[in-house]
């Protein structure tokens, strides 16, 4: 995010912008605190931007740490708004769509799309649907079956949205931190390379301390960054593939059922 966007802190800006208008946002965290925590983050990411050369290794490894402050900061706001989102749809305990399933299956058809459809759960409505037109419906079943699967993935592609962020930022923090790791260790051989080639004892102890001390701090952080990162999109693609799995089932149940009479 962020891409062509001025300055460095810009993603961090328009990440908030798009968390705003996710579906269920407001709501939890209030519409003026959605547009508060946009302005600061705008505010302060306009800030004047650091020298474009770092003068040492050490200068570097800071600006790498601060470039992965806005993955930190938006994990709060994009765990919150997916939790509530799920946890509303009831997704992670689906037990009054089992019971509509359960009736279903038993051949009560009669008002079943009805009660689906008053169901919170996403694929509770597509279920519905899918009753109601297999069992009386005017669609053709081959028009039918094209409909749902259409309908089937745009519900899957809603559900798995913006988890792409969880997942690219559990990815590349890592990297951010191997690239303090080589950086760190660039400074402790220089302190090595100064202390030999000065010939005054030996390598300079207090910088090569400092070298490894950046190299193990940016190591930590990028692996504090990704470890929460993985575990919430590990979650939420989990839910994800469970909602799937449970709609190609009854699905395909409710097909069957139709063409066959049952």
């Amino acid at each position: 995010w962020g891409a062509g966007e001025p300055g460095a802190g810009a993603g961090g800006c328009a990440l908030l912008a798009f968390l705003r208008d996710e579906p269920g946002a407001a709501t939890w965290w209030g519409a003026a605190a959605c547009d508060a925590s946009i302005g600061y983050v705008c505010q302060r990411d306009a800030a004047p931007a650091p020298p474009a050369v770092a003068t040492t290794a050490a200068a570097a490894v800071a600006a790498v740490a601060a470039s992965t402050g806005p993955a930190t900061a938006a994990l709060p706001p994009i765990a919150a708004v997916k939790i509530y989102q799920y946890v509303q749809m009831d997704i992670w305990r689906p037990q009054e769509l089992d019971e509509a399933m359960q009736l279903y299956k038993s051949g009560q058809v009669q008002g079943l799309s009805a009660r689906f459809e008053s169901l919170s759960h996403p694929a509770a409505a597509l279920l519905g649907f899918a009753i109601g037109e297999a069992h009386g419906g005017s669609m053709a079943p081959a028009l039918l079956r094209e409909e749902l699967t259409r309908r089937a993935q745009y519900l899957i592609r809603h559900l798995a949205r913006h988890i792409w962020v969880l997942e690219l930022i559990a990815a590349s923090a890592p990297l951010f931190g191997l690239l303090g790791t080589v950086l760190g260790m660039i400074v402790a051989f220089q302190g090595v390379g100064q202390g030999v080639n000065g010939g005054a004892g030996g390598a300079d102890t207090a910088l090569l301390a400092a070298g490894i001390w950046e190299a193990l701090l940016t190591t930590a952080f990028g692996l504090g960054v990704a470890l929460p990162f993985s575990i919430l999109a590990a979650v939420f693609n989990n839910a994800v593939d469970d909602v799937r799995e449970f709609v190609e089932d009854a699905l395909s149940d409710i097909l069957v059922r139709a063409e066959s009479g049952a």
